[in-house]
C-alpha cells in the first residue's frame, strides 16, 4: 500500500501479482494504514492515505530514524504506531495464520515470490531484492 502511485507507473510486476490476487487499489482515504514497505516514500504514501485523525501502522523496519513526514502527519494529527511482526491473536501465532492462508491459496505464493535461488547465491539474491529494476517482490532463499 505504501507505493500506490510506483505500482501503477514504474512496477508494473507489482501492479499485475495484485491483479491475479484480486486485490484493491487504494483510492480515498483509510482509518488504518499500514507501512509495510519500511520506506521514506512509502510512509509518506501512507500518510497520504490516512484520513484525518487516522493510524499509520509501522511494519516497516527502518534502518535509522522513522522519516514520519511532518506537515501532512500535523495537519491530519495522525498516529504512528509501531508495531510488532510476529504476536498472536487469540491463542494463535500470526505465522500460524500466515502458513494457513498460504496453503489454503497457493497462488498467493505463486503471484509474490518472484525469484529463487539456492543458498549459494545469497549475496545475489539479495542484490536482486534491493534492485526495484529487477521487478522482484519477493526473493527466496532455498537451503
Amino acid at each position: 500500500m505504501g507505493h500506490a502511485v510506483d505500482i501503477e507507473t514504474r512496477h508494473p510486476h507489482q501492479r499485475e501479482a495484485a491483479e491475479r490476487l484480486e486485490a484493491g487499489y487504494p483510492h480515498g482515504t483509510y482509518d488504518v494504514v499500514i507501512d509495510a514497505a519500511g520506506s521514506a516514500s512509502g510512509l509518506a504514501k501512507c500518510a497520504e492515505l490516512a484520513r484525518p485523525g487516522g493510524r499509520v501502522v509501522l511494519l516497516g523496519v527502518y534502518p535509522e530514524t522513522v522519516p514520519i513526514p511532518s506537515i501532512v502527519s500535523l495537519v491530519k494529527e495522525l498516529t504512528f504506531v509501531h508495531a510488532i511482526a510476529y504476536g498472536r491473536h487469540d491463542g494463535i501465532r500470526e505465522t500460524e495464520e500466515a502458513a494457513a492462508m498460504l496453503a489454503d491459496n497457493p497462488d498467493i505464493a505463486k503471484s509474490v515470490i518472484t525469484h529463487r535461488f539456492p543458498l549459494r547465491d545469497a549475496s545475489e539474491a539479495f542484490r536482486t531484492a534491493g534492485d526495484r529494476a529487477s521487478g522482484a517482490i519477493k526473493v527466496v532463499l532455498h537451503p
